[in-house]
């Protein structure tokens, strides 16, 4: 597995976000990383300035304090920067706790417990009101399991998890699902999903942006199979535009946590941990306004999805005089 050359991020980062970050250098005990480094070393490192990963121990604290008071055991603020190079690194459990002088078991229990507890509390957020939500999925790499292995290939041959959300304005998402196999189909996992119950009945109002891997609904908007009118063409070309905030939101989640774009070498129910931790972590980051990294393009994600014939879903017929109706409202001058 390619570990992330953290002596060379600077080519990565964005020079803004040098200059957003103050290095200020403090000495005092020499083996807790924030008594050591500056802040651009500590979010080079672990994604997040001091403050947001003191803030974020304090929230974990009591999840995360050992009832024991054995000598060995892990503070919250160890177990949280454990977790958090982890994530950022994509490196194996053994690598992480030799950069943080713990064992490999120590580093293991560590990244579990933070992961639970991030991805339980962090992706509590529904969506917000608004017309329109952009909503896409993405796929995370993993050691294909011993049992179902089948169900867990993906689309590009290799095994995977899916991760469903909807893109908010903001750069955070929310209505985070993950659960389902690489080779579940995107509309079969939306179909299932709790957001879908709720607007089909009426308990959410607004637009789904989705693409083509979607079924065509009064409240999944999709692109158009073959743009012929001028208000056709100018949909397409909105909807497109559109889209793209949300590819982009996906890219930057896996551009700051590493682990995502490299294969999680776990049982599924600690890649969904861990991904979903990822995820609650972008969002408390992006909401405390830290700079992002780069954009990843993942490879499993530009693979092609498989479509969905709309003339074989009867909902779909609504669906398409739902979309005339807004290309004849919103596109015809």
């Amino acid at each position: 597995m390619a570990l992330l050359d953290m002596e060379h991020i600077d080519r990565l980062m964005d020079e803004g976000v040098q200059r957003a970050l103050r290095r200020e250098r403090v000495f005092r005990d020499r083996g807790n990383p924030l008594d050591v480094l500056d802040d651009l070393q500590l979010y080079e490192r672990f994604r997040l300035d001091r403050q947001g990963i003191m803030d974020l121990t304090e929230m974990f604290d009591d999840v995360l304090r050992r009832a024991t008071n054995r000598s060995q055991a892990l503070a919250p603020s160890l177990q949280v920067l454990i977790a958090l190079r982890f994530y950022a690194g994509g490196a194996f459990q053994i690598t992480t706790g030799d950069t943080l002088n713990v064992s490999k078991s120590s580093a293991s229990k560590a990244i579990r417990r933070v992961s639970l507890a991030i991805s339980a509390r962090l992706n509590e957020r529904s969506l917000v009101s608004q017309a329109f939500w952009e909503f896409d999925g993405t796929q995370v790499k993993v050691k294909g399991p011993i049992r179902r292995e089948y169900e867990y290939v993906g689309r590009k041959g290799g095994h995977t998890m899916n991760l469903q959300a909807v893109a908010l304005p903001d750069g955070t998402f929310s209505n985070v699902l993950v659960k389902y196999p690489g080779s579940a189909h995107d509309s079969r996992i939306f179909r299932e999903s709790p957001l879908y119950r709720d607007l089909q009945a009426g308990r959410k109002q607004g637009l789904l942006l989705g693409d083509s891997a979607y079924a065509l609904s009064t409240f999944l908007m999709k692109p158009l199979p073959n743009p012929v009118t001028d208000p056709e063409k100018r949909y397409q070309k909105a909807f497109l535009t559109t889209r793209a905030t949300v590819e982009r939101t996906f890219g930057q989640l896996k551009g700051r946590w590493n682990c995502l774009h490299q294969e999680l070498r776990y049982s599924p129910p600690r890649c969904c941990a861990i991904i979903g931790a990822c995820v609650g972590l972008h969002n408390f980051a992006t909401r405390r306004h830290m700079p992002p990294f780069p954009a990843v393009d993942d490879p499993e994600d530009l693979a092609e999805a498989v479509e969905v014939d709309d003339l074989l879903n009867a909902a779909a017929r609504d669906g398409k005089v739902k979309q005339q109706q807004i290309i004849r409202q919103y596109f015809n001058d």
